[in-house]
């Protein structure tokens, strides 16, 4: 899975002020936006490689061999998560006495030079120099010859997910191959952008956790004409109402209700953060800006584009299907910004604290923890509690 840089968006305040809000960037998240147009699918992926460049490669199922691979600008999924990134504020005002704080797919190994040799039984569609990539696109309906020609043009996929392969070739997909030129070091890498023919509504996760052990962080933007989200696995939002606000630290609670929401579902879930139409936005702003070409592709596609972003960390074990998008039964807009309903460590005096009400004071800090490594709790360090992920149901 990427790697992925976190940004930390920080603003100073004095006492009285309305405190800045905790904004959440997943971290190791592997991120993608999918544009559903009637009559091509754009995919956008985004890679953050720290290996040997000739070490990295990536895979792709795709419906058709009709593809074209494009590259796509660094900021287009960058200001997709900027503009709808949860973010959580206090209730209320500060105390008088707590200062603010200032301040896709799964990927193996190709061997050097890339001169893809023929196999019986594979068909090499298209080859091409995108940018500082090679790539190919390729078919078979033999999953072992489709492994024989990834293993004989030095790609490591693995043997055991063969089954994998064989899943995607049953329902008549084509295979896109990329990977860094000879010549391109990894600080050439950029995102990418795949068009092809048609409606593509499942989501190939199957191939995402190809070679990823354990829980599996994965942020998906859908531009579709409507909110969309899971057909096959549970899609859920954060109660506000769970959220604590930690005066001491300035800081929520909100990287443990996500895990927590997950987990009452039973470990297989996807949570909606943000779901709104894209015209007048500030994404539409930030996107116009920042990525036009992208900008311009998405609204080619959909007519009135609405987007929705959905997110998980779930175990491998439980993405054993792929993902099947669904217009959600639910229409109604779900805005970025949440209110904690409750808060700790809020300490002044009484004069300070009149009149306010409906908040639950807590007595130090360490009445919750926050769970370690997946999600970055921007502007606090916190501690970690462990999580036992559910028994896989059979």
């Amino acid at each position: 899975m990427a790697t992925w840089i976190v940004v930390e968006d920080r603003a100073a305040a004095c006492g009285g002020c309305v405190s800045p809000p905790n904004t959440f960037t997943a971290v190791d998240s592997h991120r993608m936006v999918i544009a559903l147009g009637v009559d091509e699918t754009i995919l956008w992926d985004q890679f953050i490689y720290s290996g040997a460049p000739e070490e990295f490669a990536w895979i792709l199922p795709v419906p058709s061999s009709q593809v074209v691979v494009e590259l796509a600008s660094p900021d287009f999924i960058a200001a997709m998560d900027e503009a709808t990134t949860p973010q959580v504020r206090p209730a209320s005002v500060p105390p008088c006495d707590v200062a603010t704080a200032g301040g896709g797919c799964g990927c193996g190994e190709f061997g050097p030079g890339f001169a893809p040799g023929p196999v019986d039984g594979v068909e090499v569609y298209s080859q091409a120099v995108v940018g500082p990539y090679e790539t190919v696109t390729l078919g078979s309906e033999d999953p072992n010859a489709l492994f024989a020609w990834m293993a004989g043009n030095g790609y490591a996929f693995p043997q055991d997910h063969i089954a994998t392969l064989d899943h995607y070739i049953a329902q008549g997909s084509a295979f896109v191959i990329l990977r860094l030129r000879p010549d391109a070091s990894v600080s050439a890498m950029q995102p990418v952008r795949v068009r092809f023919r048609g409606f593509m509504g499942t989501f190939p996760l199957k191939m995402v956790v190809v070679g990823a052990p354990g829980p599996i962080d994965l942020s998906l933007w859908v531009i579709g004409e409507q909110r969309y989200g899971s057909l096959n696995y549970a899609t859920t939002t954060v109660d506000s109402g769970d959220l604590v606000w930690d005066w001491a630290t300035n800081t929520s609670n909100y990287g443990e209700v996500f895990e927590d929401t997950i987990f009452r579902n039973g470990g297989r879930a996807w949570v909606t953060e943000y779901a709104a139409p894209l015209a007048d936005s500030e994404l539409a702003e930030l996107l116009s800006t920042r990525a036009l070409d992208d900008f311009t592709a998405a609204r080619a596609q959909v007519h009135y584009p609405y987007v929705t972003r959905l997110r998980t960390r779930m175990s491998a074990d439980y993405l054993n299907e792929d993902l099947q998008l669904a217009i959600a039964e639910d229409s109604t807009g779900i805005d970025r910004e949440l209110i904690a309903q409750r808060d700790i460590n809020y300490e002044c005096n009484e004069a300070a604290t009149a009149g306010v009400t409906g908040r639950s004071r807590g007595n130090g800090a360490g009445q919750w923890l926050l769970l370690a490594g997946f999600l970055l709790l921007v502007g606090a360090a916190a501690p970690t509690r462990a999580r036992s992920w559910p028994t896989r149901r059979t």
